[in-house]
């Protein structure tokens, strides 16, 4: 090496250690144990920025009567209890209707498989009729535990919260879901449905009405 290289890596060398901003950064290594890791100031959300869950009053809500996980008519007795809630509430609680579902269904050949997924098809055709939300209800069977309407609440394609209602088993459970995102905003049940569903109707009108106040729930 000639002197001149000799001096010019001098020079660099003494520079390096008389400068730590160009020193080598000798500070400590992760611990691969550390449970926490902080990539913000802040770990969680404001909740205060998540807009909370609200009906707006005049919203259309349909209902839709499930049994063994299909759309059926609303028996009589049940329906009434249903137009009496219409009554009690700031919104409009209508009939899905199983007319109103034929349109929407996909034509299933004679020699076909139908599809397996009724509940998201009965959300689909609430939306198409212009329904902002839908009460999706069923007894016996298809209330039972972590399902509804005979199908596992995961394979449902709805989103449902862990701490919702309809995870748990009763004779009576309906579902309020928004129509288009196919999020469930709450649930009821009832065990007392030996003549009629009006306690059914009558909880799922205090749901409606907790997400109608001011800032919903």
């Amino acid at each position: 090496m000639t002197r001149f290289r000799q001096s010019l890596l001098g020079l660099c060398l003494a520079g390096v250690m008389a400068s730590p901003a160009l020193a080598l950064d000798k500070s400590p290594t992760i611990d691969p144990f550390h449970k926490t890791v902080s990539l913000f100031e802040v770990s969680e959300l404001d909740r205060a920025l998540i807009p909370p869950l609200q009906i707006e009053t005049g919203a259309t809500i349909g209902v839709a009567r499930l049994d063994g996980g299909r759309l059926i008519p609303t028996p009589f007795s049940e329906e009434r209890d249903w137009t009496f809630l219409d009554r009690r509430v700031d919104v409009d609680i209508r009939q899905l209707g199983s007319g109103n579902y034929i349109k929407y269904i996909p034509e299933i050949p004679f020699d076909g498989q139908d599809t397996d997924n009724k509940i998201d098809e009965v959300r689909l055709t609430a939306a198409n009729e212009g329904m902002d939300y839908v009460i999706i209800y069923g007894i016996g069977p298809d209330a039972r535990w972590a399902s509804f309407g005979n199908k596992a609440l995961v394979e449902t394609g709805l989103t449902v919260s862990p701490d919702c209602e309809s995870w748990k088993a009763a004779k009576a459970k309906a579902l309020l879901v928004d129509s288009y995102t196919g999020q469930v905003l709450g649930a009821v049940t009832s065990d007392n449905i030996d003549f009629h569903i009006g306690e059914l109707a009558d909880r799922v009108g205090e749901l409606i009405n907790a997400l109608s106040g001011p800032s919903g729930v």
